[in-house]
């Protein structure tokens, strides 16, 4: 939870219906984010530890920090297996 994260340079990304699209442009992979997934992709514009990630998800969607906190890591998870994110010190 201490980690800082922030969105990768190799990817291009629009806003269409309040969802953002994006593309890996060197694997040439091309995902789409739902609400929550587009707000976390804007929070991580600038690099921001996980756990302030969570409190600021937390203010703004009524979930519980234990899930939000299981779901914001799966999300980052997977957007470190396709290049999508950065990480600086995981030790949490």
């Amino acid at each position: 939870m201490s980690s800082i994260v922030r969105q990768s340079g190799g990817q291009v990304s629009a806003e269409i219906d309040d969802e953002v699209v994006m593309m890996n442009v060197e694997q040439g992979n091309y995902y789409a984010l739902d609400e929550v997934g587009s707000r976390i992709w804007a929070l991580i514009e600038q690099p921001m530890e996980v756990s302030a990630l969570c409190d600021r998800l937390i203010e703004e969607y009524e979930v519980e920090r234990a899930a939000c906190e299981i779901d914001v890591l799966k999300f980052l998870d997977e957007l470190l297996e396709q290049g999508g994110v950065e990480v600086e010190g995981q030790a949490g």
